[in-house]
C-alpha cells in the first residue's frame, strides 16, 4: 500500500486502485495551525485489511511533525482517538477523552 500526503488529506492506493482511501484534515478557518478531521474512508473493496487505522496512524505523525491541533469530527477518527491514549496530544484539553 503507497500512502501519499496532500494538501489536507493523506491518500491510500495501490497497483490496482488509485483510491484506495484517505483520511481529510481541512484547516479550520482563522487558525494556522488548527486542523478538523472530516473522514476516514476506505473503499469498500478493501475494508478490514487496517487500511483506515494505518491512514489515522499517519495523520497522527503527520500532525505531529507539523505541531498541528486536532479537532474530531469523524466517528471512526474519534474510535481511534479513544482507543489510543497516545493520539491525545493532538486534542486541546477539553477535547480530550
Amino acid at each position: 500500500m503507497d500512502y501519499k500526503v496532500e494538501e489536507n488529506r493523506i491518500i491510500a492506493s495501490d497497483e490496482k486502485q488509485p483510491f484506495v482511501g484517505e483520511i481529510s484534515f481541512p484547516k479550520v478557518t482563522g487558525e494556522s495551525d488548527r486542523v478538523v478531521v472530516e473522514r476516514v474512508f476506505v473503499h469498500p473493496d478493501y475494508r478490514g485489511q487496517g487500511i483506515a487505522a494505518e491512514l489515522v496512524s499517519r495523520f497522527v505523525k503527520y500532525a505531529t511533525a507539523q505541531q498541528l491541533t486536532v479537532k474530531l469530527m469523524c466517528p471512526y477518527a474519534v474510535k481511534q482517538f479513544k482507543a489510543h491514549p497516545e493520539y491525545q496530544h493532538l486534542l486541546l484539553p477539553e477535547d480530550r477523552f
